[in-house]
C-alpha cells in the first residue's frame, strides 16, 4: 500500500513492504526540495507511516495557521513534501511537518473525505536525533532536528524566528559549557564554514546559525528582555512584525505594551511610525505621583542619617540640583 505523497521530481521508486504495513521507499529529489543550499541529487529514505504511530511533538512551537487551505490543497494533489520524524519506543515523534501533519488530521475528521483514515500512509522522512554530530544532550539534539527540518520546509514567521533564536541560545549556552570552540555550518552558498562559540558573543553566533542579520537579533532580543507577555505573545502569533514590537519594548512602559497587544489582538494595525508618535506624548507629573516617589526614596532610608563619601556626596548633591532644574524649569 503507497503513501499519499505525490511530488514532479521523484524518480526511481523502489517499495519494499513489511509485517507491521510501514512501507520503505527510496527516492532520488532533485535538489530543490530539501533546501537551497543542496547540491546535486540527494537520495532521501522515505518510510509510509500510519497517522496513529506519529506523535506530535511539544517541543515543536512553530505556527500552523493556514490549515484549511492546506488540507484543501493535499486532499486535491496529495502530500507534495514528506514529514520529518524520529523512531520512539511508542512509534514515532514530528520533528517537522507540523502544519500538514495538522492539516491531515482536518481530513481524517471530516465525514466527507473517505481516503483518508487512521490508517492511511503517510511519508515520512526517518531521522535519528544521534546523527547530530555535536556534543549535546538528547533533548537539545532533538531541538536541534527540530530547528534543521522545519528550515527545510517552512516559510518563516517573526514568531518561528523568535522562536527559534531561543531554542538556539539553549543549544549554544550547552555548547559553551562544554567548552566547544567551533561548530560546522555552511555559508549561503552551500559552502562549509566553522562557526566560532568559544569566545563569540550571543548575537554573532545567533546571525551565523539563523542567517539573520546582527539588528534583526538585536530586535528579537529587545522583545525577550523588556516586552510584556502579552507583546510577546501577539508576535508569536503573527500580530505584529519583530520590528514593532521592538519599537514598544524599547519605548512604553509595559501597560502601554499590553495596549498595543490587545489593540492588534483585535486586528488594528501597528507600525513603528505608531508607537513612535505614542512614545513622544507628554508625560504628566502629577504632585500625587512626585509625593509618592518622594515616599519611595524616604522608605528605602532605614536609618536617620547616612554617611556618605566624597564620591557619593557629589553625585547625591548633582542629582539634586538636577531634579531641582528638571522640576523649576516648568514653571
Amino acid at each position: 500500500m503507497a503513501g499519499k505523497f505525490k511530488m514532479p521530481s521523484i524518480k526511481d521508486v523502489e517499495q519494499e513492504e513489511n509485517k507491521d504495513e510501514v512501507v520503505k521507499e527510496k527516492f532520488k529529489v532533485g535538489a530543490g526540495l530539501l533546501s537551497d543550499i543542496s547540491k546535486g541529487t540527494v537520495v532521501m529514505d522515505v518510510v509510509n507511516i500510519p497517522r496513529d504511530q506519529i506523535q506530535k511533538n511539544p517541543n515543536n512551537h512553530y505556527s500552523i495557521s493556514g490549515i484549511e487551505s492546506l488540507a484543501e490543497s493535499i486532499k486535491q494533489y496529495g502530500l507534495l513534501q514528506p514529514l520529518h520524524v524520529m523512531e520512539t519506543e511508542n512509534g514515532y515523534r514530528l520533528l517537522g511537518g507540523e502544519r500538514r501533519l495538522t492539516a491531515i488530521d482536518t481530513l481524517i475528521k471530516d465525514d466527507a473525505v473517505s481516503d483518508w483514515t487512521e490508517d492511511t500512509l503517510i511519508p515520512c522522512v526517518v531521522k535519528d536525533a544521534e546523527d547530530v554530530k555535536l556534543d549535546l544532550s538528547p533533548e537539545n539534539k532533538e531541538r536541534y532536528a527540530i530547528i534543521t527540518s522545519n528550515r527545510e520546509q517552512r516559510a518563516y514567521t517573526d514568531g518561528d524566528r523568535y522562536m527559534e533564536i531561543q531554542e538556539w541560545k539553549k543549544i549554544i549556552d550547552e555548547l559553551r559549557s562544554k567548552g566547544i570552540e567551533y561548530i560546522n555550518g555552511v555559508d549561503e552558498e552551500g559552502k562549509e564554514k566553522k562557526v566560532g562559540i568559544k569566545g563569540e558573543k550571543t548575537r554573532d553566533i545567533l546571525a551565523q546559525t539563523t542567517g539573520m542579520s546582527r539588528g534583526q537579533i538585536n530586535n528579537f532580543e529587545t522583545v525577550h528582555n523588556s516586552g510584556t507577555d502579552k507583546l510577546k505573545d501577539a508576535l508569536l502569533q503573527g500580530k505584529i512584525s519583530v520590528s514593532t514590537a521592538a519599537k514598544a519594548a524599547k519605548d512604553l512602559t509595559d501597560e502601554e505594551q499590553d495596549g498595543i497587544a490587545e489593540a492588534v489582538e483585535k486586528g488594528e494595525k501597528v507600525s513603528p511610525a505608531d508607537i513612535a508618535a505614542q512614545a513622544k506624548k507628554e508625560y504628566v507629573l502629577t504632585q500625587t505621583e512626585f509625593k509618592k516617589d518622594i515616599k519611595n526614596i524616604l522608605s528605602a532610608i532605614k536609618e536617620k542619617e547616612i554617611s556618605l563619601d566624597g564620591k557619593e556626596q557629589e553625585k547625591y548633591h548633582f542629582h539634586i540640583r538636577q531634579l531641582e532644574k528638571l522640576i523649576g524649569g516648568q514653571k
